[in-house]
């Protein structure tokens, strides 16, 4: 039985593999009409202007449902009612209002020194009770 036949993995440098990307998609919108190049830079240059005002932050489903019932409720965006809250946050923790000591428990990550563990009453969103039941 022949031995299958081993191929080299081409291993290609991030900055190289960058610059081949954009290369191409420089030839595929050379491809375009003038009026689909111009929407698409519009559209990069405005992606590239969020940039700067982006952040992705792991948070509880509980917690993301509550704030997207929120948003929707009042009929703003989600990002801002978590503006508001986390500059709302930032002030009282400056103010010593909040104090992240009795949040904190010792992290086993190299990285961290502590985590912060959270009641379930602040995270989780209360189930509504049945009516004539009480809590």
């Amino acid at each position: 039985m022949p031995e299958p036949k081993s191929e080299r993995r081409t291993v290609i440098d991030p900055a190289v593999a960058e610059l081949l990307t954009g290369l191409e998609r420089q030839r595929s919108d050379a491809a375009l009409p003038r009026k689909e190049r111009e929407k698409k830079a519009r559209e990069r240059a405005k992606i590239q202007a969020r940039r700067e005002a982006r952040a992705t932050y792991d948070l509880p489903p509980a917690l993301r449902e509550k704030i997207r019932l929120l948003a929707e409720e009042q009929r703003v965006p989600a990002s801002q009612i978590v503006t508001l809250a986390l500059a709302r946050f930032l002030d009282d923790l400056g103010c010593g209002k909040v104090d992240l000591g009795s949040y904190k428990c010792p992290s086993r990550s190299p990285r961290y020194d502590w985590n912060l563990e959270f009641p379930p009453e602040l995270i989780e969103t209360p189930r509504p009770t049945k009516k004539g039941q009480g809590r």
